[in-house]
């Protein structure tokens, strides 16, 4: 009895603990440090209102708190002299988390989050690669620049896989299209090539999109043959405490039946 009371003692400390530290990292594929820019995928120019991808975390339920995703601004603060100030813009960007139904289609709505994002502007040209390009000093020319932008959830519980998307107006594409131009016309999501280092992705070389482009449904769905490309995120939480619950329990009977096996 007393090996009982002290292994539900251990569990109830095991769960208060997880309850007590602060949220951890549950899924990640973004390059640390980040590099000047990758890959991306455009808004305006494939006729593009929201991107992402189907995610899988270690266990079967979390609470999440927070997320971030990368974007790769092209834009020039010298073709966009009356908008933003002398060091970027801002343009609210919508993360969706959404359940998996059957055949890996788009479930419930789980959680939405809205940012008024900050999107510094990308360096001037500095005559790299056609003129257009800029050279920071690494010997690179690049044509965007990274900027992580973040979202707050109030610890909504998912299972274990979710899908997420990125929404946002663009002049012509969208919920609500801006009708004008603007520097989010040039706002791309980013694109990694590294396998994640937390998580995992269960559908390797396929994204979710709603596009109209090249004969798109304009329907948030699974598109193939992305090869390695994935939307670049970081997903943060902690455990669900059912599932800690769960798992203490295990560990309880676990030790009363190696403990009778000893009698």
């Amino acid at each position: 009895m007393k090996a009982f009371v002290k292994s539900l003692l251990t569990t109830a400390f095991f769960c208060g603990a997880f309850a007590a530290n602060a949220s951890s990292v549950l899924y990640s594929n973004v390059a640390n440090p980040l590099p000047w820019n990758v890959p991306s995928q455009a808004y305006e120019a494939t006729s593009t209102s929201e991107f992402g991808g189907l995610i899988s975390f270690a266990g079967p339920n979390y609470s999440i708190d927070g997320a971030t995703v990368v974007m790769s601004n092209w834009a020039l603060k010298s073709l966009w002299d009356l908008n933003g100030d002398s060091t970027g813009f801002n343009v609210p960007l919508t993360l969706n988390l959404y359940g998996v139904d059957a055949a890996n289609t788009v479930g419930a709505l789980l959680a939405t989050n809205t940012a008024d994002a900050f999107i510094p502007w990308r360096p001037e040209a500095t005559g790299c690669d056609g003129q257009n390009g800029y050279d920071p000093g690494d010997g690179g020319c690049y044509h965007g620049l990274l900027a992580p932008v973040s979202f707050k959830f109030d610890n909504v519980i998912v299972p274990q896989q979710i899908i997420f998307g990125l929404a946002f107006n663009t002049q012509h594409y969208g919920q609500d299209p801006t009708g004008v131009s603007g520097p989010y016309n040039s706002l791309n999501f980013a694109l990694s090539t590294d396998a994640p280092t937390v998580g995992s992705n269960p559908l390797p070389g396929t994204v979710y999109w709603k596009t109209t482009y090249e004969g798109g449904t304009n329907t948030f769905g699974p598109d193939a043959g992305w090869g390695d490309y994935a939307a670049a995120i970081q997903v943060t939480g902690t455990p669900e405490p059912t599932t800690c619950l769960l798992l203490g329990g295990g560990l309880v009977a676990l030790s009363l039946i190696r403990r009778r096996r000893r009698a």
